[in-house]
């Protein structure tokens, strides 16, 4: 993790702690961490040692880039996500509910309507399918012994 990063927490933690600034101030600023909040621009850029004219330069992208890789695993520590990444989790996970509810109210019509043409669901024909497996194991365990009956004996010569 970055150094200059919990430099930068540590100050805004302080800072937070004498009533200068507010927390609430932060959030909008850490989404674009641009040069429109003075308060945290300065003290970005001076733990980064950059001047806040250069807001958008390279060395200030690069320096951002750091911060909020750095942000990212500090976050993870704590096994928390930005609220996007939550939103988006939420709004996949209601369309599968959804789906799963389609899917599932489609299962349901399609048996209903194999039940009215009178054709066997799947858990027949697997029912049946079975029955077969079975039956014919049980034919070829016949057949074998009664090969077995009609088998030379190997103490008796064989008829000539």
């Amino acid at each position: 993790m970055d150094r200059k990063f919990l430099e930068f927490w540590g100050n805004v933690l302080l800072a937070t702690a004498k009533g200068q600034q507010q927390l609430e101030q932060l959030a909008p600023w850490l989404k674009d961490m641009g040069a429109d909040s003075p308060e945290w621009a300065n003290l970005f850029s001076k733990i980064y040692g950059l001047d806040t004219s250069l807001s958008g330069s390279k060395a200030w992208e690069q320096a951002k880039q750091r911060f909020q890789s750095s942000l990212k695993e500090w976050m993870a520590l704590f096994d928390m996500v930005p609220r996007s990444e939550l939103k988006a989790a939420q709004k996949k996970n209601q369309a599968l509910k959804q789906q799963l509810t389609d899917q599932q109210a489609t299962i349901e019509q399609l048996q209903q309507l194999l039940n009215k043409k009178g054709i066997p669901s799947s858990k027949a024909v697997l029912e049946f399918s079975n029955l077969i497996q079975k039956q014919s194991e049980q034919f070829q365990k016949l057949m074998g012994s009664i090969g077995d009956v009609f088998k030379p004996d190997k103490d008796t010569p064989a008829s000539e």
